[in-house]
């Protein structure tokens, strides 16, 4: 059941009886903007952690236990020219408990506080963040930010993204950057909360053994009143590179990285999408991928190599543990597992394995609420709206030519190494 409560606010209801919990998941969405990326990553520990009925993050804890164990989380993503704000719960079903008729309304009446009734104070007129709170989380949020630089996968990850797509919104994490943080305050960030409110596009999905018109009852309360809807043009314009812009840097650590990003220009659900899953399991993705297979198991050129593609930002990573003074072979060789595919060299048997590899994937991730809800989220926010049937029909349908034609489009852009400095060093004009 799909309905408008108001303009730019669409509520979907999914009833099933496959699930023993309900599970609530309310969307914002807007145009991603670099500048508010860091406060929306801040406001949303702030209001996963506490509200004014719940001040402190014990309380907090204590109503959803009460709740039988509920489970509540915040996030924000991004999907290409989108930015997604979310409030996720599920909460066990109260049909299934007896004695307790009433704990999907104790759901939505926590939902309801926690997103609408934040711990603020105001200060000379002026509402901000309870300061106390903020300043707490703003400092753990510098330190998530920081530590990036530890993890050194996601380090070469990031630093790949900013050479290839420069400042933007693309090149960093939904986290935010850590040069933003500092001059963040209660008031700033309360101020993208109160645009949050009222302007952003909402998504709210209900799934579970529920009554649609005893949603809706319930989600009165919210009172989201009528705003624009967001811009459906997703997907990021792709350019065809001019050459390859490759960097190397050096850094005391065992074990070098390879990141290699793909132009490919293939969007979300056209005709050539289940011919590039299908690719992408070939080339990198999967187990049974050429990556795999061939880079680091037969010629153990890798500690790990995968590929995964981004159909919003139209490229595909390509992510290498390798020795540093191997980089260039390490590339030669992938390279060569591209060539191969674009030439149609790979079996029959091999294709037929991937996509019911492709397929037992999708088919599992139905046993997961928050994973079918992700769907049909996706299907509204595209207007492709694509049923399990309809992806396991797309991914039989791929024939060698049809990968081979992917593989073909598929440019390389960007090519970056993280590698230690007592390695053998690798010029970027070899690269």
């Amino acid at each position: 059941m799909k309905q408008d409560l108001a303009n730019g606010v669409h509520l979907t209801v999914l009833p099933t009886t496959q699930f023993k919990t309900v599970s609530v998941l309310v969307t914002f969405c807007s145009p991603a903007r670099l500048a508010t990326l860091t406060t929306r990553s801040l406001l949303a520990d702030l209001l996963e952690t506490s509200s004014a009925a719940y001040p402190t993050q014990t309380a907090l804890a204590a109503v959803l236990s009460n709740m039988y164990g509920a489970n509540f989380n915040t996030n924000v993503t991004k999907m290409g020219t989108l930015a997604q704000f979310q409030f996720a719960l599920t909460l066990p079903n109260g049909r299934y408990l007896e004695g307790q008729p009433n704990l999907l309304a104790d759901g939505f009446h926590f939902l309801n506080e926690v997103m609408t009734n934040p711990l603020v104070q105001t200060t000379n007129g002026v509402t901000g963040f309870d300061q106390a709170t903020f300043d707490r989380q703003k400092e753990n949020l510098a330190l998530a930010l920081r530590a990036i630089s530890e993890d050194k996968m996601l380090y070469a990850r990031l630093q790949a993204q900013r050479l290839h797509f420069g400042d933007t919104m693309a090149a960093y994490p939904s986290a935010g950057r850590l040069s933003d943080v500092a001059a963040l305050t209660p008031q700033s960030v309360y101020a993208e909360y109160q645009r949050i409110l009222a302007e952003d596009e909402v998504f709210i999905y209900v799934l579970g053994d529920v009554d649609a018109s005893d949603v809706v009852t319930m989600l009165d309360p919210l009172d989201l009143t009528d705003r624009p809807s967001a811009s459906r043009q997703i997907t990021r314009p792709s350019e065809v590179p001019e050459g390859v812009t490759s960097q190397v840097e050096h850094q005391p650590l065992t074990q070098a990285k390879l990141d290699l990003i793909y132009q490919l220009p293939i969007q979300y659900g056209n005709h050539e999408y289940f011919s590039a899953q299908v690719f992408n399991g070939l080339f990198g993705g999967t187990p049974l991928s050429l990556l795999f297979t061939n880079v680091r198991e037969k010629q153990s050129l890798a500690y790990y190599a995968n590929s995964g593609i981004n159909f919003f930002n139209q490229t595909l990573l390509v992510q290498a543990g390798i020795d540093g003074e191997k980089a260039v072979l390490v590339q030669q060789i992938i390279g060569e597992q591209l060539s191969d595919l674009a030439n149609g060299h790979f079996s029959e048997e091999r294709l037929q394995q991937v996509k019911e590899t492709l397929i037992n994937q999708r088919e599992a991730a139905q046993d997961a609420p928050r994973l079918v809800v992700g769907t049909e989220l996706l299907g509204d926010l595209t207007a492709i709206p694509m049923t399990v049937t309809d992806w396991v029909t797309g991914i039989n349908a791929v024939t060698i030519q049809d990968v081979a034609e992917v593989a073909k489009k598929t440019v390389l852009a960007t090519s970056y190494v993280l590698s230690n400095a007592e390695a053998t060093r690798v010029q970027q004009s070899d690269i």
